[in-house]
């Protein structure tokens, strides 16, 4: 008797059906950005912050972006974030951040260790200022 509990346990513990595996929650491989781009007050035409690379093959880099803080000393204005490749984001400009209003109490701050954007390889980061007031601070990653 004791043979036969002992090879029915056997089976029932062994013939168990396999447990599905979790679903991944977020991106498998995170990018911590590790550099800081500025732009001054000034410029309000399209102008470029971050580009492609610095590399011999900048074409092959992407830009991560992990946050930005814009500020504005005027009362207000807007800023526009653009990508496209060529200085100045002048071949296939693509607006990634619309018009944003920015006030000189309300500043315009999105910023995390990690990135939450990418932009493809060989592109460039540019800002396009409604006010010569507006000044931006960047954190990102490139490779």
């Amino acid at each position: 008797m004791r043979r036969l509990l002992y090879a029915l346990l056997v089976v029932l513990t062994s013939a168990s059906p396999a447990l599905a595996q979790p679903t991944i929650i977020g991106p498998a491989q995170t990018t911590i950005c590790n550099k800081v781009a500025t732009l001054a007050v000034g410029p309000t035409t399209i102008t470029q912050v971050i580009p492609p690379g610095a590399v011999a093959t900048p074409a092959s880099q992407s830009i991560f972006i992990c946050g930005w803080h814009i500020t504005n000393t005027g009362a207000t204005g807007t800023f526009t974030l653009t990508i496209g490749s060529g200085l100045n984001c002048v071949t296939n400009p693509v607006v990634i951040i619309p018009a944003v209003n920015v006030t000189s109490t309300a500043p315009s701050a999105d910023h995390i260790d990690y990135a939450s954007q990418q932009i493809p390889a060989g592109n460039t980061l540019c800002v396009t200022s409604s006010v010569a007031t507006i000044s931006y601070v960047f954190w990102y990653s490139q490779f």
